[in-house]
């Protein structure tokens, strides 16, 4: 390529729609000069959408469909748990001696299994799943008029499968509440991961970044102004979304609140295990309700139509197939994918090491779980929205608050590991998950929507469902592995905290390896994935006419 040719693609932001067809260019293959057309379709998002989107998210928060009922679940089957040193086996409950192992039936026959290990193998299976299912519908969602239905149908699936919780409230269902809490958390994250992906969509079709489009075209301002615009539209959506989530997720703690009162949560066992389930039903009419102006509002954004010779239930996969091959020369985005695939292991193996501690020294209570999610909520609104003024104020860029973030989760981690030596420190005490909870908004909340926003200045315009798809299938298809292999250590020692070393390594490793991540390099590549892409599309298009 000329001179000429790269100056120009150093200048673009990628297309939002496939590449025009490089046969009809009258100067033959596609030229960098044809991908600067980039018309925006429609009206810009208007301000009433806009607030229905931060609504969706602020009702989508995952205290019910993730927090709680995986809590109910620890609840029932440490309840279901026993001794396995007394004999006959299940004659003495965990609670008789809390420092002795505490095992349950698994496997058949008198097999048993550490509870701990139970409830590691379960949160790794919903990964699994999540994989699975990211890779048939991800990608599928940036063809036609499918996007809005995909999430719709998952929320929809999601409520049910969440009002389910009100049937389960005693020990011998733990399996019906392993099974519940698996199907809530694969369809949250679905409907989660889908509805996030909407994002860069919606970020360009904010007036002031159409405004600054019409003036990079018109020369009035720099490519890297331009990119610096649409980068900050990126960050303030993706920060705002969030924000609003964990103000979602604070005032559902305090509705939960007042129903675990309601119920007499700390009465007794029965009615404790009983609020676990009507705080589930509760944060899941919260999102029903805050999710009806997005699905009236939302404005459509219809993909490209389905290439000739293709269908909705094999196109995915094979679209997918298209850009795992194709991310080999997305150098930047392949090694993003990579780093977030050990980084996100790290991080979920980390919240649900400390998760399964705090339920433990808490003694399982509904009321006082809520009390310490509800700080995590609020430092969150603090954390997140902060973090975004800062970077604001200080023209920082997106990735150098994502690696502030990312080491603040690796401190987290190592505060763990020092729990392997001493009972003074390293989530034995209390008053540790209320300092834990208080800076998660400032490591692992904004780590969250920073390693978005990042993603979104890496991935080809227009293939934001399939790239996020992408991102998904690597972040949940590689968490199995962190509580899988930390079932294992917790099996070979029954210390829960020799597990942290792994998670910090998982942490560390990619913390390092995302300071060479160039964004301007991978504008470059995205450009020319554009160019491949339109040309196998128009490939599989002329044979299907031949033929």
């Amino acid at each position: 390529m000329g001179e000429a040719g790269q100056e120009h693609i150093d200048k673009l932001a990628f297309t939002a729609v496939a590449a025009p067809d490089p046969e009809s260019s009258p100067q033959g293959p596609l030229a960098p000069e044809d991908l600067d057309d980039y018309a925006p379709v429609g009206a810009p998002a208007t301000r009433k959408e806009v607030l229905s989107y931060y609504a969706y998210y602020a009702g989508n928060n995952g205290i019910g469909s993730f927090q709680y009922s995986n809590l109910l679940f620890q609840n029932l089957i440490y309840q279901a748990g026993f001794n396995p040193n007394v004999l006959p086996l299940g004659s003495s409950k965990c609670d008789v001696d809390p420092n002795a192992p505490c095992h349950v039936f698994w496997g058949g026959g008198n097999r048993t299994k550490e509870y701990t290990s139970v409830v590691l193998i379960a949160t790794g299976l919903t990964f699994v799943s999540q994989a699975l299912l990211f890779l048939g519908v991800g990608s599928l969602a940036d063809y036609g008029n499918w996007n809005p239905w995909v999430v719709r149908i998952f929320s929809v699936l999601s409520w049910a499968i969440e009002f389910g919780f009100l049937g389960v409230k005693t020990a011998d269902k733990w399996r019906s509440a392993m099974a519940l809490y698996i199907l809530s958390s694969v369809t949250f994250w679905a409907s989660y991961v889908f509805f996030n992906a909407i994002f860069p969509k919606l970020s360009h079709d904010l007036p002031e970044v159409r405004d600054a489009g019409e003036a990079h075209r018109a020369g009035r301002i720099s490519n890297d102004e331009y990119e610096y615009r649409c980068s900050m539209a990126r960050s303030k959506v993706m920060n705002y979304s969030y924000g609003w989530n964990n103000v979602g997720f604070t005032v559902c703690c305090a509705l939960s609140l007042a129903a675990l009162a309601g119920v007499g949560a700390d009465n007794s066992t029965a009615q404790n295990n009983w609020g676990y389930s009507v705080a589930v039903a509760v944060c899941t009419g919260f999102w029903m309700v805050l999710a009806i102006p997005w699905f009236l509002w939302e404005k459509k954004r219809p993909g490209p139509r389905l290439p000739p010779g293709d269908n909705y239930l094999t196109f995915g996969f094979r679209q997918a197939f298209f850009a795992a091959k194709q991310a080999w020369a997305l150098s930047q985005t392949l090694a993003y994918l990579i780093a977030f695939f050990l980084l996100a292991d790290g991080i979920s193996t980390t919240i649900t090491l400390v998760s399964i501690v705090q339920t433990q020294v808490v003694v399982f209570s509904a009321t006082e779980n809520t009390y310490l999610i509800m700080v995590q909520g609020g430092s969150c609104i603090f954390g997140v929205f902060g973090a975004y003024y800062v970077q604001r104020f200080w023209r920082i860029r997106t990735k150098t608050v994502l690696q502030f973030t990312n080491f603040g989760c690796f401190l987290v981690c190592i505060w763990g590991m020092i729990g392997i030596w001493t009972t003074r420190l390293g989530y034995h005490n209390l008053w540790e998950f209320w300092l834990f909870n208080a800076v998660y908004g400032f490591t692992m909340g904004p780590q969250f929507s920073y390693g978005q926003a990042f993603m979104a200045e890496l991935i080809p315009r227009g293939r934001e469902y399939m790239f996020f798809s992408l991102l998904g299938i690597v972040s949940k298809g590689s968490a199995w592995i962190g509580p899988i292999v930390c079932s294992a250590i917790v099996d070979s020692n029954g210390n829960q905290w020799t597990a942290f070393p792994f998670a910090a390594a998982l942490i560390f490793v990619p913390f390092i390896g995302i300071f060479f991540i160039s964004e301007t390099k991978s504008r470059k590549e995205c450009a020319e994935y554009l160019v491949r892409e339109s040309k196998s599309l128009r490939k599989v298009e002329m044979a299907s006419k031949s033929a």
